[in-house]
């Protein structure tokens, strides 16, 4: 977050320094520096926007006991540097956290999603979340993107949701280039 918040200040400060520059240079503000400075507004009102998304979606974030027993699941022998083993690597099952998908009627706060053999699961844990919603808003996205017959489920509880990761990986991985490309549009569609 602070990162952003950096990013942002800096943007808006370096538009206001073109336009004054321009002013101090031209003596009016009527010269084409004034145009470059309205341009880099552009960038920094979208970074501001990504800011305050941002802070509302802070609450959720995976916490810390769901990552553990995710990554106990997908990961049982890396190490406390945190470095894989790389034998099977390219098997590996993964996983992505804090995602924060928008629609034009509902927001979709989902803590972690993790995707093999063409079957995306994710959890949520919000009482105000809509789950069937959620599922047919990720199959028109994955649709629109090329993805075809993806499952998408779901779970509310973190006990079916690390289940279901034992069960997939324990499945041998069919296509993992495609299951990547998935998690990368469900991070792409996520703030």
């Amino acid at each position: 977050m602070q990162r952003e918040l950096i990013k942002t200040l800096l943007l808006f400060a370096s538009a206001f320094g073109v336009l004054l520059i321009g002013i101090i240079i031209a003596g009016t503000k009527n010269n084409l520096l004034t145009i470059v400075a309205v341009l880099g507004l552009l960038p920094a009102s979208k970074e501001l926007i990504t800011c305050i998304m941002f802070s509302r979606a802070k609450k959720y974030s995976c916490p810390q006991a769901l990552y553990d027993g995710v990554q106990e699941v997908i990961a049982p022998g890396e190490s406390s540097s945190g470095e894989h083993d790389q034998d099977g690597a390219e098997d590996c099952l993964l996983a992505v956290y804090d995602l924060y998908m928008t629609a034009q009627e509902n927001n979709y706060p989902i803590l972690s999603m993790c995707c093999r053999n063409k079957t995306l699961i994710g959890i949520a844990d919000w009482e105000k979340f809509d789950y069937k919603k959620a599922e047919d808003h990720i199959q028109i996205m994955l649709k629109q993107n090329g993805h075809k017959n993806v499952a998408v489920k779901i779970f509310s509880e973190q006990e079916m949701y690390i289940n279901r990761i034992r069960e997939l990986n324990g499945q041998k991985a069919k296509n993992a280039e495609e299951d990547q490309a998935i998690l990368r549009l469900m991070l792409n569609l996520s703030l």
